[in-house]
């Protein structure tokens, strides 16, 4: 049975054209402020809470104020840090009011909640020993503060250090999806550009976990990564093990070779005194490279979706990824070798796939590319061609892949020959 209710999140960038880019710098300085404000307003009140002496027996009453921090959800918090700073209907005088005056209450929670979100992590960093005295986030714009978005244009209230104005801004650089529901935009300043994030909720239709579809019997993909043109190679099984096609995606060398043609651009800018080193000094070849990378890593993690659903897989296998090997793999290839796209291409993976109703899992690597997936003998590697001690001989990726989906579904059945024999014994 198929569930309901489950959702996806996927974010829009855009680039923001407005003659006002300064008022929305003044904007997100106020907003960083107030977050600071707030940042410091809940660790001093759990510090207060420490001295007390709190404790969780009932006989031990702490300070209210520090009470309501404890443990207490984001919206709690929020309001209990409001309560300190925010004169109510009844006038009383608060204990720690907010220095400025005249800020909107939607944008005003907006840097409560990441104020509360960067104390939280401080407490749970063991690494920070002092407090963040500067923040430099981007201003999330809560209902109240933006509207009249078409896709190509949004209107946003921003700080023009005087007073608050709404201001139209024009968009370019993404599309808005058929479906779904728009959620709350961030606007990020840096590197002299200006962009709005946009999050995107869409249903997804599929909820089921893992568990549930092998016991339907569902079909897998499992999918590794190379180092050659074929970055990926895809290979489908059915639930009894049965090999039923396979895929090599095609594109990695024509990737390679356009980001070379980047390369030899900086190095000639390096070469004549331009900086090429300096990502500030030739922006446009650093921001074309990260361009790439992100066009061929949306292609790729496309055409792995698309030949799932074709082939009627609804889990994806793809080895656990494991940094230390990475980096080794990395260095071992060049930066912007074909391989460079696995990280890119993983990422996208796990979001497009629960977006079409597909479950990503990650089993170790270990014995995948040392034995034969036809008998299960040692083999030998040589360049993009394997042997093994029986005979077996072929493509050495494909020959991994096959061991990828079988190592999965094994360990599915000895999950499910444990319940079953735990079950007997009861």
């Amino acid at each position: 049975m198929e569930r309901t209710g489950y959702y996806s999140v996927t974010v829009r960038k855009f680039s923001v054209l407005s003659r006002h880019t300064d008022w929305m710098k003044k904007t997100q300085d106020l907003y960083n402020e107030i977050l600071g404000f707030y940042y410091n307003l809940y660790l001093d009140t759990v510090a207060e809470e420490k001295q007390a002496g709190f404790s969780d027996e009932p006989s031990v009453l702490p300070d209210q104020k520090a009470q309501a921090l404890k443990n207490a959800g984001s919206l709690e918090v929020m309001r209990a840090l409001e309560k300190m700073t925010i004169v109510g209907r009844d006038k009383k005088p608060v204990s720690n009011p907010l220095p400025w005056e005249k800020v909107p209450l939607y944008f005003r929670r907006a840097a409560i909640n990441a104020g509360i979100a960067a104390a939280r992590s401080f407490l749970t960093r063991e690494e920070q020993q002092t407090r963040t005295e500067k923040f430099t986030e981007s201003v999330t714009f809560y209902k109240g503060m933006y509207r009249d978005f078409n896709g190509n244009e949004i209107s946003l209230k921003l700080w023009d250090g005087n007073r608050w104005q709404w201001i139209r801004c024009r968009l370019r650089g993404n599309t808005v999806p058929e479906n779904g529901q728009m959620m709350s935009p961030a606007l990020l300043i840096r590197d002299g550009r200006t962009e709005l994030h946009i999050p995107w909720k869409a249903q997804v239709s599929d909820g089921r976990n893992a568990k549930e579809r092998m016991a339907a019997g569902e079909k897998i993909c499992s999918a590794v990564f190379t180092n050659k043109d074929a970055l990926l190679v895809c290979c489908i099984m059915n639930r009894s093990g049965g090999k039923e096609g396979c895929l090599f995606l095609k594109g990695g060398a024509e990737y390679a070779h356009r980001c070379q043609l980047v390369l030899d651009r900086i190095e000639k800018s390096r070469k004549s005194g331009g900086g090429g080193d300096n990502p500030r000094a030739n922006r446009k070849y650093w921001e074309k490279l990260k361009n790439l990378n992100d066009y061929y890593s949306h292609q790729f993690s496309r055409q792995v979706i698309d030949y799932c659903w074709q082939q009627g897989a609804r889990v994806l296998v793809l080895p656990k990824f494991e940094e230390n090997h990475q980096i080794h793999i990395m260095k071992q290839t060049g930066k912007f070798s074909p391989i460079h796209l696995s990280i890119s291409v993983r990422k996208k993976l796990k979001y497009k796939a629960w977006q079409a109703g597909i479950v990503v899992l990650e089993p170790s690597q270990h014995n995948i590319s040392s034995v034969c997936s036809t008998c299960g003998g040692k083999v030998r590697n040589h360049g993009s061609l394997f042997q093994c001690e029986n005979g077996h001989q072929g493509n050495r990726y494909l020959n991994t892949a096959w061991n990828l989906g079988e190592k999965c579904l094994r360990s599915f059945d000895r999950k499910r020959a444990d319940r079953m024999e735990e079950a007997t014994q009861d």
